[in-house]
């Protein structure tokens, strides 16, 4: 790792680039050696896939050094992605990577708070039975609307069902009809009228069929409300903990510059 100016930055090799962008050939006692170069890889699709769409992307560079922001201001997440592209090089067009990652509410971006979602997913459930699929869902002012999507495994239209709610706890039945041995695919979605969250954040849930009667199993709870970010700023240099499998950047660095 490398430490400049007090805050802590990944080495090339870490953050997902290379050193040597391009194929190395060495002629060593008149044998051509030739170092094979790394596969193109893309980490904003992990972040992506993990945390859904960004509400805003910036991007800027020129020439071969290209970089992007990628902001989250939800306040269940409160992050700045910065992802740089390495030089272009042994037949590839550069590797995206994760530079830094910040705090976007320390930078002075309004978060909002859209609701959240907790549920257990279902794992198994006997063939022929209905389901019944319960979650807790809040919202600092008020959840507008709550629904269920459903469908039969591999069938590429789903059900929307709208979710009954006793104080904070929603739930809808997925019928006895469509729990075939081909399997469920769901996912939840709840609205506070202006922004919307989803459970899980990319794809549908899947509910594996069984015949035995032992019952619904579940797997451990999942929530759209990620941990703070934390953090006080360019003086709190602590490495920060990322619900991926990327490498770390900082909580921020000196306040005269900008993200």
């Amino acid at each position: 790792m490398k430490v400049n100016n007090g805050f802590v930055r990944a080495s090339p090799l870490i953050r997902g680039d290379t050193a040597l962008p391009w194929g190395v050939f060495l002629v060593c006692f008149g044998v051509l050696i030739i170092f094979s170069c790394s596969e193109e890889s893309d980490m904003r699709k992990g972040v992506v896939e993990t945390l859904g769409e960004p509400d805003e992307i910036i991007s800027g560079g020129s020439g071969a050094y290209k970089y992007q922001h990628y902001l989250y201001l939800s306040k269940n997440i409160d992050r700045i992605y910065v992802f740089q592209k390495s030089a272009p090089g042994c037949g590839s067009s550069g590797n995206w990577y994760v530079d830094y990652i910040y705090s976007a509410s320390y930078y002075g971006y309004d978060l909002y708070e859209p609701p959240t979602i907790n549920h257990a997913p279902v794992v198994t459930v006997p063939v022929g039975e209905k389901i019944i699929i319960k979650a807790e869902i809040t919202d600092d002012e008020q959840v507008i609307s709550a629904d269920l999507f459903y469908r039969v495994k591999g069938i590429s239209d789903s059900t929307k069902v709208s979710m009954a709610v006793i104080d904070s706890l929603y739930s809808a039945e997925i019928p006895a009809s469509v729990v075939t041995e081909a399997g469920v695919e769901y996912f939840i979605e709840a609205s506070d009228g202006n922004h919307t969250s989803k459970l899980p954040p990319k794809g549908y849930y899947t509910i594996f069929t069984t015949k035995s009667k032992a019952g619904v199993t579940y797997a451990e709870p999942e929530t759209t409300s990620l941990a703070p970010f934390g953090g006080k700023g360019p003086r709190d240099r602590g490495l920060q903990i990322v619900p991926l499998d990327v490498p770390v950047g900082s909580r921020g660095r000196d306040s005269s510059v900008s993200p």
